[in-house]
């Protein structure tokens, strides 16, 4: 996994509308999958997140590339729910 100290998706349309839906998370919480629903259908995306942490050893140690078990959460957002972020 990339080193997730970035919030990228979070800037995002799909990741604010996400954001809201999941309600209150964690400050390591980030968003880190994406991806439209169906075939050719640009209505509906599928968005995944979950908590971070420090690597403590090896190759990414003091990146934030290790998910936190049992954290990992998954929403549903439609281009209606996008839309008020893409007019801001």
């Amino acid at each position: 996994m990339n080193d997730m100290s970035e919030k990228a998706f979070e800037q995002q349309a799909f990741g604010k509308a996400a954001l809201r839906k999941i309600g209150e998370v964690a400050e390591n919480f980030r968003l880190y999958d994406a991806g439209w629903m169906g075939n050719g259908n640009r209505d509906t995306m599928r968005v995944t997140g979950a908590e971070f942490r420090n690597a403590k050893s090896g190759p990414n140690k003091g990146r934030m590339t290790v998910m936190v078990p049992n954290t990992k959460r998954t929403v549903y957002v439609t281009k209606s729910e996008m839309q008020p972020f893409l007019d801001a």
